[in-house]
């Protein structure tokens, strides 16, 4: 039995009606008349140069935001929009200098039609989110469009202390289809025993809190209980009280200064003006739990466990740590890209790549120096006796702490939302290679490469990549991952970064853009990769089927579809001018208005003909199509119907 992998989109369709001509970060709607239309990408893309300058914007969709980068250009997002719900993986980036599209990175599903209605309210698709996971938290409740099954959906979440549940809530039916938990959780530990100047501001009663001038960041401690956070205070402004857990001040001395670094960071390098790009106020939790090694954002704010004392410290005595968690919310207010599978260990990657950057910068300031600048993440805080590195991640050997270096070594079980965490080495390998350059490290022998790169694997050994530098290296991944789409997986990734470097290109000198395909191929995504954008359905049935009746041509995997035919009077049979499945694994069933199944289909069946299927004695009958997970066929066609 052969295996295939989920079909594709289409490359090309035309656009609708009405085109948007992208120009300097706004969009104006003109007729065909005022403007050529062209067709526009189906699916993911990354477009750079002249196919980036002749993009026109289709006309569903809906401006999201816009940023502005330090040298001026503009990065715009936008947001496709049907019958007033956002599409799923439906998102274009445009980034533009002096009015002019420089890079379009995206995705794009042309001449999208629902195929349920919305019969369930906001009020209902929340109550049976509270049924399964409760009314606690702030609640997030959105319509939604998934392009692979044409279903409207709400996707409702709740942003709560220590988890974040999703559930995606058929707007038909109501019944959930997907749950989930959002919650970008990362690894780090501890409090250096150093001293840090701090931004404290006074109370009337006279004491000092951990809110700094500007108000920009906020500390809190929890006191290791059921979020029941207080601002942190001190009577002298000397935050020496010591403890470990609450109300011990050296956790939040650290999460108070790493978030202003981190802030400090994200303003000077990319002219971003806090983690939402509209200054809002970073609020970091301390002393959460109890013997708690890890920290995560939640989508409003950061929280850090005190650790155990011994492997872990303090979490947010980790500037890597502080920075991951904190730039996962950068991710939330850009790509915002689903916490699942490749497109989650994006978003773990991400994280990484900025937390390690923020070290370099923060070395280069004079803004930590107990901190020395590496590829690890985490070693700040974490040291697990007997092993012989510190930290939980290494960007320039992944392997190191059992990651994979190679998309041959990926996980592809379903344990951590599918491996974000694990799998987020494959992304990380390639920043560093972009940075520093060389071989995939899974190609040189060492303690933690009992068997290197094999296979077809191995002629990835071969490439050998140049570097370009941490500061182009950050520039092209920051732009390129905040403008991946939701569902983006590595070969969306690889596409974006490669379209942002030639963008950033201002000679022919300048050739970025090989050190970052170089980087990709070494990891193991080439050109000819499969993007992440959601694939189409399997199949879609039809409760009132009109003839002609057909499956895709040909069906998906995984599909179980229904059509029902009315034919106004008992006694009528099908008449198949096609019928063709894979034998003995994906079945045409024929049933009758009870659902009693007549007959059963499957192989090529109409080789040597058309085929009239059983008569159905009932006013009306219905055929079931049902494939398994592996090889595709042409399915069948019903034509006609004859009486019996």
């Amino acid at each position: 039995m052969q295996y295939r992998s989920l079909m594709a989109i289409s490359a090309a369709a035309v656009l609708a009606a009405s085109t948007t001509v992208v120009t300097a970060g706004t969009s104006t709607a003109v007729s065909p008349q005022q403007a050529k239309v062209q067709t526009a990408p189906s699916g993911s893309f990354a477009l750079s140069g002249n196919k980036a300058r002749k993009f026109e914007l289709p006309a569903d969709m809906t401006k999201l935001h816009s940023t502005t980068f330090p040298d001026g250009r503009t990065q715009t997002r936008y947001q496709q929009v049907v019958k007033g719900a956002s599409v799923l993986g439906g998102q274009i980036t445009v980034v533009e200098d002096a009015g002019q599209a420089e890079s379009v990175i995206g995705a794009y599903f042309p001449q999208l039609q629902p195929r349920n209605k919305v019969k369930v309210s906001k009020r209902e698709a929340r109550q049976e989110f509270a049924q399964e996971s409760g009314a606690r938290g702030t609640f997030d409740n959105n319509l939604r469009l998934d392009p692979r099954t044409g279903r409207f959906f709400y996707q409702v979440e709740s942003i709560r202390s220590a988890s974040r549940p999703v559930q995606w809530v058929d707007a038909s039916t109501g019944e959930t289809i997907k749950e989930f938990d959002a919650l970008t959780e990362g690894e780090g530990i501890g409090v250096k025993g150093d001293t840090k100047t701090i931004d404290t501001t006074q109370r009337e009663d006279g004491r000092y809190q951990l809110i700094s001038g500007d108000e920009r960041q906020l500390t809190a401690d929890v006191q290791n209980t059921p979020p029941a956070p207080v601002v942190m205070t001190d009577d002298d402004d000397i935050w020496d009280l010591s403890g470990n857990e609450s109300p011990g001040q050296a956790a939040g001395v650290d999460a108070h200064y790493y978030a202003n670094v981190v802030d400090d960071f994200y303003s000077d390098v990319f002219d971003r003006n806090s983690i939402d790009d509209e200054g809002m106020q970073i609020q970091s939790f301390v002393h959460f739990g109890d013997n708690y090694c890890n920290a995560f954002w939640n989508g409003a704010y950061m929280t850090y466990g005190d650790g155990n004392g011994t492997t872990c410290k303090s979490l947010s005595g980790g500037l890597d740590v502080d920075g991951h968690e904190l730039t996962h919310g950068v991710t939330e207010y850009t790509s915002n890209l689903i916490y699942e599978n490749e497109s989650g260990a994006l978003n773990e990657a991400f994280s990484d790549m900025m937390a390690n950057t923020i070290e370099f910068y923060a070395d280069e300031n004079g803004l930590d120096p107990t901190v020395e600048p590496d590829w690890l993440i985490g070693e700040d805080v974490i040291n697990t006796p007997g092993d012989a590195t510190r930290g939980f991640r290494n960007m320039a050997d992944p392997k190191q702490d059992g990651d994979p270096s190679h998309v041959s070594q990926a996980y592809t079980g379903t344990d951590d939302n599918g491996g974000v965490h694990t799998n987020s080495g494959i992304p990380n390998h390639a920043y560093y290679l972009t940075v520093n350059g060389g071989q995939n490290a899974s190609c040189i022998a060492n303690e933690y490469h009992d068997v290197l790169l094999e296979g077809k694997a191995a002629k990835d050994c071969r490439i050998d990549v140049a570097e370009i530098g941490l500061d182009k290296a950050t520039q092209i991944y920051y732009e390129a991952f905040t403008g991946l789409t939701e569902y983006a997986n590595f070969c969306d990734a690889r596409g974006a970064t490669m379209a942002t470097a030639k963008s950033m290109s201002k000679s022919n000198k300048d050739k970025s853009w090989k050190s970052v395909r170089a980087a990709w191929d070494a990891v193991g995504v080439h050109n000819g990769c499969s993007e992440g954008t959601p694939p189409p359905p399997p199949c879609v049935g039809n409760p009132d089927a009109a003839l002609p009746i057909e499956s895709p041509h040909p069906y998906g995997n995984n599909g179980d579809c229904t059509w029902t035919y009315d034919n106004g009077a008992a006694g009528f049979a099908f008449n198949f001018s096609l019928l063709n499945t894979e034998a003995d694994y994906d079945y045409v069933y024929v049933k009758d208005a009870d659902g009693n199944v007549l007959a059963t289909y499957d192989g090529d069946l109409t080789a040597a003909g058309p085929v009239t299927g059983p008569c159905i004695p009932t006013s009306t009958g219905s055929i079931q199509l049902v494939s398994d997970g592996g090889v595709k066929a042409p399915g069948f066609t019903v034509d006609a119907v004859e009486p019996c």
